[in-house]
């Protein structure tokens, strides 16, 4: 703390920015704003322009290839019906997208039953995870949470209910769509503003068109097995829980990886390693056990400072004894 102006020395600004090892604790390129520059703005608009032009053009054997993989799997899964085709139309322009026709019941007394032991067993079991498994608990009391409320509505409620399974299949898989066309727009206002190389935007962008284009046919079989065979009894866990929140999850999953890239950008630390190269200890060897004399400040300078605090804190004491006049006893 400099005497004169009463604001922390430049010392302890160097200190700041310090790890434990003398590294050097670059901030975070999410707290650092970029400057508005012509690539930006061609990296916000026009790249994920680009990228949704090109999937609404691939839209049309993609659901081929969709519509072959629900013929494929429509017999062994024991589903029945067929697979026919809804348009889904923007404005002039349309997407003819498959699904299942397959339909399921009403909840009868044993699947009531059988849900409210899952919703305990779910509950208990969540009472049982610790440490690391934390979040899973969370996550088992929040599925078992929204099932309660589907026991609770279907215990009171007659049929029929709002959705058919063939509707509800076609209206998720028609939300899918949609979101293919307009997610690389959501990777360019939360991505590309930071300062990535251009491939690895484009890495981004390809890796969750590719891996949404996967799942959302997979999920929409998986959530029509279900509800077929467990009846609507399961369609609102599916829907709120497994549904578009579980697409949403893939991309912030993909996000905080991309994060973790190394860009070599501006604004992406070359000095994170520490000075030295910690000491690696055989297993077999036991760690020493450190103590007031062996324990090193953060760097060189640090040790400087905490040296000089201690010698100022001792001449403090030191003074106040004789002040008290307990030289003599001491």
């Amino acid at each position: 703390m400099s005497r004169v102006t009463g604001k922390p020395s430049r010392r302890i600004d160097q200190l700041r920015d310090r790890g434990f090892r003398g590294g050097r604790i670059a901030p975070h390129r999410a707290m650092i704003g970029l400057e508005i520059s012509w690539t930006l703005v061609v990296d916000m608009l026009v790249l994920p322009l680009m990228f949704a032009v090109a999937m609404f053009a691939l839209l049309d054997p993609l659901m081929e290839a969709w519509r072959a993989f629900f013929n494929a799997i429509r017999e062994p899964l024991g589903l029945p019906g067929v697979i026919t085709t809804r348009v889904f139309e923007v404005g002039p322009l349309g997407v003819a997208i498959p699904y299942f026709t397959a339909g399921t019941v009403w909840p009868e007394a044993r699947d009531l039953q059988t849900g409210w032991l899952v919703t305990l067993v779910l509950f208990a079991i969540s009472f049982f995870l610790k440490g690391r498994w934390l979040p899973f608990a969370y996550l088992l009391r929040f599925v078992a949470a929204v099932q309660l409320t589907a026991q609770l509505w279907f215990t009171f409620a007659s049929p029929p209910f709002t959705y058919d399974l063939a509707s509800y299949v076609a209206g998720l898989l028609i939300c899918g769509v949609v979101i293919l066309v307009l997610s690389p727009f959501l990777v360019a206002f939360t991505f590309h503003i930071f300062d990535f190389l251009l491939w690895q935007k484009v890495a981004m962008g390809s890796l969750l068109l590719a891996h949404l284009s996967v799942l959302l046919p997979l999920q929409a079989a998986v959530h029509t097995w279900i509800i077929h065979r467990a009846s609507l009894l399961s369609l609102p866990m599916l829907f709120l829980v497994f549904g578009v929140l579980l697409d949403v999850f893939v991309y912030v999953a993909l996000y905080g990886w991309g994060m973790s890239w190394r860009s070599g950008g501006v604004l992406d630390a070359v000095d994170r390693r520490p000075p030295a190269t910690p000491a690696r200890y055989p297993e077999d060897r036991p760690r020493p056990t450190p103590t007031p004399q062996s324990v090193r400040a953060i760097t060189p300078i640090g040790s400087q400072i905490v040296r000089a605090l201690g010698y100022r804190a001792l001449g403090y004491g030191s003074m106040l004894v004789r002040r008290m006049g307990l030289g003599g006893r001491l």
